[in-house]
């Protein structure tokens, strides 16, 4: 299992590191673009945002694929045949609703298993932790209640993306258990066969 867990995944330095842990060039890639996150901020908000323009100049073959149209169908079908699943940031509570709802938690697993590089930005990565508490009280953002969905559990720690350090220091004072990673834009992580790696400046705080 592989996945790239970004802070802004359409950063120029992100898209280089996701080519060089990929090994090549994105183009002729198929990508599973996932914007629902952005639809609990604003309906739609994602069809005139940047992410979605810097996944298809890449030379890959772009599918979007918004949740809440999967209700009635298997969301397997839309996914299994493609080489990335990018899931884009937002809003991680609804995001994670949805995942839910159509159930794409219980498969994501095997796809992942199967070769689909599972790619991450923002709400996107911060869902692959097994608990959402920095998502309760983001600084700037706070989700309220959010950390009552349950994340996939992918990674055993939380990331908070879009980190500066003039804002430590409130961090500390909010995050009271577990592990949290600090992941500025521009940086990664990345999980491939179980093994994490920091690509950027690695800081993690741990109560």
């Amino acid at each position: 299992m592989k996945l790239f867990l970004a802070s802004e995944a359409k950063h120029p330095e992100s898209i280089k590191k996701l080519e060089q842990f990929i090994g090549g060039s994105l183009k002729d890639k198929s990508i599973a673009y996932i914007p629902t996150a952005a639809n609990g901020e604003f309906f739609g908000a994602w069809k005139g945002g940047e992410s979605i323009k810097v996944a298809m100049s890449l030379g890959a073959s772009v599918e979007t694929v918004e949740l809440e149209n999967l209700v009635f169908e298997n969301p397997v079908e839309r996914l299994k045949d493609k080489d990335i699943i990018w899931v884009a940031g937002g809003m991680s509570g609804y995001l994670l609703y949805w995942i839910r709802r159509v159930r794409l938690d219980k498969v994501l697993p095997e796809l992942l298993e199967r070769g689909s590089l599972y790619v991450g930005s923002s709400a996107g990565s911060m869902i692959c932790a097994k608990t959402q508490y920095s998502a309760e009280w983001y600084i700037g953002e706070p989700e309220p209640g959010c950390s009552l969905i349950p994340g996939l559990g992918l990674v055993d720690f939380e990331i908070y993306p879009h980190y500066e350090e003039a804002v430590l220091s409130e961090i500390e004072k909010r995050w009271t258990k577990g592990k949290l990673c600090l992941l500025k834009d521009g940086d990664v992580v990345t999980i491939d066969s179980g093994n994490v790696k920091v690509l950027g400046e690695e800081k993690f705080l741990e109560k």
